[in-house]
Parts: structure tokens; sequence; C-alpha cells
């Protein structure tokens, strides 16, 4: 369930930690990476993040998350 956040909690370069609960096809490298990109979601009325996962072996790939899906790391 998505939490009604609308102001981003974290900033671009951040440093943040993935929920162990969330499942992604394909499976997480790691659950740690840094905020790429904010993205407002205003049907869902939260915050979308891209991320780069450390240790991913395509650095250059970005993964979405909802904002109640990470922590600070």
């Amino acid at each position: 369930m998505a939490s009604h956040e609308t102001a981003p909690r974290y900033q671009i370069g951040a440093r943040v930690r993935v929920d162990k609960d969330v499942t992604t096809m394909p499976a997480l490298p790691t659950y740690v990476g840094i905020v790429k990109e904010i993205i407002p979601s205003y049907v869902d009325k939260t915050i979308g993040y891209n991320l780069t996962l450390e240790d991913d072996p395509r650095p250059g790939r970005l993964w979405f998350f909802l904002q109640h899906q990470l922590t600070p790391a």
C-alpha cells in the first residue's frame, strides 16, 4: 500500500536501502543504491525514485522504487 507522501524524502545523490520484502524481476543484485531521479506519482500521491544499485553487473541500469519501499542507508 502506497503512503500518501507528496514531498520527496530523499534527494538526488542520497544513499538509500531497499526494503528486503521488495521482489523484482530480475532479482536485485543488492539492496543499497543511490538516488538518480525523483519522480512524482500524482495518481498514487507518493514519490518514486530511480536508483542505481551497488554491485549491479549493469552499472547504467536504473531501478524504480516508491518512497515507502526505501529507508536511509
